[in-house]
């Protein structure tokens, strides 16, 4: 179960890096360079420039940076806590990160009308993070 444990932590620290690096160029209004299609169906700027991409004073990225920074303590703190219910919590926070994930790809797709490949990146680090959220409370006592 080490193996799984460590592949969450660096699904995690990827997704955090990704949405660190979308947060600065979000704040940053150009003068951090985005590295992302600009044009047809994948089109980073227009997902990330979108009235969607904020939801009240904050970037969607930051909440990314958020939750990843959880899910990093999640992952990283074990002190008196049942292997099960550590289990169990950690899943419930990825089928929070689901949920969320599921929203933001139907805001891209018929909202938006383009999708963000960096994006699309965080979101496939917070499914594979739910799989490993699944096979450890499966294994766990």
């Amino acid at each position: 179960m080490r193996s799984v444990r460590l592949a969450a932590i660096a699904f995690a620290m990827g997704g955090l890096g990704i949405s660190l690096y979308l947060t600065v160029v979000h704040i940053s209004q150009d003068r951090v360079l985005l590295l992302c299609s600009s044009s047809g169906l994948v089109n980073c700027e227009q997902v990330l420039t979108s009235s969607q991409s904020v939801v009240g004073p904050f970037p969607v990225a930051v909440l990314g940076v958020v939750w990843f920074i959880v899910l990093l303590v999640l992952l990283l703190r074990g002190d008196g806590v049942s292997p099960r219910r550590r289990a169990a919590v950690q899943l419930a926070w990825a089928v929070g990160g689901i949920a969320v994930v599921f929203y933001l790809i139907y805001v891209e797709l018929f909202l938006v009308g383009a999708i963000c490949l960096w994006c699309a990146i965080v979101h496939l680090f917070v499914i594979l993070q739910l799989l490993a959220s699944v096979a450890e409370y499966a294994a766990a006592e």
